[in-house]
């Protein structure tokens, strides 16, 4: 990894969501270690899958939290909480163990 580089980056989307862009991880692959990373440290469960040629979109359950992963293949990966519900903690915790692990 470029350490100039974050290892997570947040950016509000046009809805005004938080998006946690994770640079560390950012292709194809980094898609598959995250969602592995999720379920064994995060306890997620996949519950629903969508694969495309050059994007992924999954959707896991933490506890009571939908946690959407997404995989552009120009924008690279990044997790965002879409069930409308504006409290980032579990997902804060997760951008703070990350940055921590690609340290």
């Amino acid at each position: 990894m470029d350490s100039t580089l974050p290892a997570v980056t947040k950016r509000k989307n046009e809805k005004g969501e938080t998006e946690y862009h994770v640079g560390a991880v950012s292709d194809w692959e980094g898609f598959e270690s995250l969602v592995k990373y999720l379920e064994k440290y995060w306890q997620a469960v996949p519950v629903q899958m969508d694969d495309n040629i050059y994007s992924r979109r999954w959707v896991l359950r933490s506890g009571e939290v939908l946690i959407t992963i997404y995989h552009d293949s120009q924008v690279g990966n990044y997790f965002v909480r879409e069930d409308g519900i504006e409290e980032q903690g579990l997902l804060e915790q997760i951008e703070g163990d990350l940055i921590e692990r690609f340290r």
